[in-house]
């Protein structure tokens, strides 16, 4: 039965109805000025792609006056944004860590109670060859700030251009060198020209990115221990001071610092650019190195940029010499924050030195280059393992600066799962020498001369990898000579190694017993770069032989030069080629490629490859250059991030200088062996 309504209550309910109707038509409204105000999709998707979203969301604010810069300072305090804190930083290179564990990193940087992560630039690693520069993937800064950013982690830049860091050259680009009178780290104009063309390109993307415009970035380092290195006096000065004016004509309004040892903390002080401020890099005895650093600049609260939490390797030498107790570290550190000290752990996570990007040192007239390795028995290991020096760490910091640290302090991620893939065999050789043609054509030339004099690669030379020398000589000849090898040597006479060759020495061998051939015969020299020097007065070396070659006293006049730099190119090349043959126990020797492949049935987990019964050499796995490998040790295992690896078949190819395993394998397990084979 229908119900009749009366004309009031029809009214009534009309009423509600209208009101209904435009609440509805104000929640509407309001949800989609929300709506518009809320990213993209796109731009939710990028959050797990690499994207320019903060860079364009931030670029328009370069255009506007800069806020106050986020990080300021009274006598006894730093503060950000308005809030007094600790600076408590951890140095993470993003170049030394594959992109997929760059969220993982700073996760567990964050986790441990810092506040701020510090970061290189890799200036020979953004700018391989002049005016063509590189930001993707493992050299996408802007992803790696944006990550930080996300995570609500403050951000220190060092751009450089020199960076040290146990890195080849220091960071400065190989073919710097191709010009025979380049003077780095100078006030030389083609060495300041080169590094403004690489500052515009980079600060193009830095500069949208700092604090004063919305971004993470709170403080720029200028140079790196120039104290160490320039002169001290007003040209010293008057370069810092170049470098500090470009960044600021470049749109750098954050606050500036330099970074110092202790032992030269008064020269910095003398050389340092206007308004910059000082910071000192030590490992022992804090009390001292910050007294050193207020004696020179005592009315600003004492900034550690480097406290070395480890150390690195060399080739050849004991693993760890020179490290840390985790128990002095948190002594040390402790003492850091009782004098009222903030800090950047250097390294909180030390990472790889992909490629043929290790440095090297001269000590006591003696040449070491750097292991493949950067773990720096950090906090965080090199596969990115929690260790007993992060636990003991973030005790520390919890009790002794609550109101410094994250808040919430998160919980910290799991480690990676390791996996053991078991023995893989190489089949498969072939002579180094059988790839001449998916190399350049040989550069003639009456001498040896360095890798960085060729003229390859547009003309600015070679970087990386290894240079071979050929000339013809008299089967009757009996002794050579050779000076400044720079770094290591195979000499072969026709085709059959006979020596190894040493840097640096002026060293002399007797060649193979007269041959029964009336011909003359190829004698070969094939150098390998194994790392330019990255401090002190010899950064800057040149590779190759810049010296002389004797064959029973007289000068051979005809050479041809090859370059095996094994870029992607070559190694495609090497790869797909069609000579390979059979590998042999007893018949093989380097220098030779040896590839065969593996299969994984399920995800890929980070491994390491163990190369015990090879010699010396390079692993490249799916086109990626691991690294090198010696058997002197102590490292004799490489670092395989999952992320390299794929589902399915997996392609490794191993370039051995002598001799390789007699199985002709290698195995990949689930640990590292950081510390075999070193006993000097």
């Amino acid at each position: 039965m229908a119900i009749r309504l009366s004309p009031n209550v029809r009214r009534v309910l009309s009423k509600i109805r209208l009101n209904r109707a435009l609440v509805i038509i104000i929640i509407l409204a309001v949800c989609f000025i929300l709506y518009l105000l809320l990213p993209t999709s796109s731009s939710r998707e990028d959050e797990k792609a690499p994207s320019n979203s903060l860079l364009d969301r931030l670029k328009p604010n370069v255009g506007r006056k800069p806020a106050d810069p986020a990080l300021s300072l009274d006598e006894d305090s730093f503060y950000i944004r308005g809030k007094k804190t600790h600076i408590l930083s951890g140095s993470i290179h993003y170049f030394r860590v594959v992109p997929d564990y760059w969220t993982d990193r700073l996760k567990k940087l964050k986790a441990m109670g810092l506040n701020t992560v510090d970061t290189y630039v890799s200036w020979n690693l953004h700018e391989p060859m002049p005016g063509e520069f590189d930001f993707s993937g493992l050299l996408n800064i802007h992803e790696f700030i944006k990550i930080a950013h996300s995570l609500e982690l403050n951000v220190i830049v060092r751009p450089g251009p020199y960076i040290c860091s146990e890195w080849d050259n220091g960071g400065l680009p190989a073919w710097l060198l191709h010009d025979p009178n380049m003077k780095i780290r100078s006030n030389y104009k083609p060495y300041q020209d080169a590094v403004k063309r690489f500052f515009t390109k980079l600060f193009e993307i830095l500069t949208p990115l700092q604090s004063s415009y919305g971004g993470p970035i709170i403080a720029f380092q200028v140079e790196n221990e120039y104290a160490a290195y320039g002169p001290r006096n007003a040209t010293g000065r008057h370069h810092m001071q170049y470098l500090a004016n470009l960044m600021r004509s470049l749109g750098a309004v954050e606050l500036f610092i330099t970074s110092d040892g202790q032992n030269d903390i008064k020269a910095s002080s003398d050389m340092a650019p206007n308004n910059a401020l000082l910071t000192v890099n030590f490992q022992n005895d804090p009390s001292e190195a910050l007294n050193k650093l207020l004696l020179v600049q005592p009315n600003k609260p004492p900034l550690v940029m480097e406290y070395w939490t480890g150390w690195f390797d060399h080739w050849g030498r004991r693993h760890l010499e020179r490290t840390l107790s985790p128990s002095q570290l948190i002594v040390n550190i402790g003492t850091i924050l009782q004098m009222g000290g903030s800090f950047n752990l250097y390294m909180f996570h030390g990472g790889t030195n992909f490629g043929f990007m290790n440095g090297a040192n001269i000590e006591g007239g003696e040449y070491r280059p750097d292991v493949t390795s950067y773990d720096y028995d950090a906090p965080l290991s090199e596969a990115g393992d929690i260790t007993k020096k992060y636990t003991l760490l973030r005790e520390l910091l919890k009790e002794a600066v609550p109101h410094s640290i994250p808040n919430p302090l998160p919980d910290i991620p799991p480690n990676s799962v390791k996996e053991s893939y078991g023995d893989v065999h190489l089949p498969l050789c072939l002579s180094l020498f059988q790839t001449l043609d998916y190399i350049p054509p040989p550069q003639e030339s009456k001498k040896p001369i360095p890798m960085e004099y060729l003229s390859i690669n547009k003309e600015t030379g070679q970087a990386y990898g290894y240079v071979l020398y050929r000339t013809n000589i008299s089967p009757l000849s009996t002794k050579m000579t050779i000076t400044k090898l720079k770094d290591y040597g195979v000499a072969l006479y026709d085709g059959t190694p006979f020596a190894k060759l040493s840097s640096f020495a002026s060293q002399t061998v007797l060649l193979p017993q007269p041959s029964a051939k009336s011909s003359d015969v190829n004698l070969d020299l094939l150098v390998e770069n194994s790392g330019r020097v990255n401090f002190g007065s010899q950064i800057g070396d040149r590779k190759g032989i810049s010296g002389v070659v004797i064959v029973d006293d007289e000068f051979p006049k005809s050479w041809q030069i090859y370059s095996f730099e094994f870029k992607s190119s070559y190694i495609e090349h090497v790869m797909a080629g069609g000579l390979w043959s059979r590998s042999s126990a007893g018949t093989q020797t380097g220098p030779a490629l040896f590839k065969g492949d593996f299969t994984i049935s399920t995800t890929p987990q980070d491994t390491f490859i163990d190369m015990t019964g090879w010699t010396k050499g390079l692993v490249i796995i799916n086109g990626v250059n691991l690294g090198r490998y010696w058997t002197i040790g102590p490292q004799q295992t490489l670092y395989v991030p999952a992320p390299l690896l794929r589902k399915g078949i997996n392609k490794l190819l191993i370039f051995e200088l002598h001799r390789p395993s007699s199985s002709f394998t290698v195995t990949f397990s689930k640990e590292p062996v950081l510390d075999s084979g070193g006993m000097k």
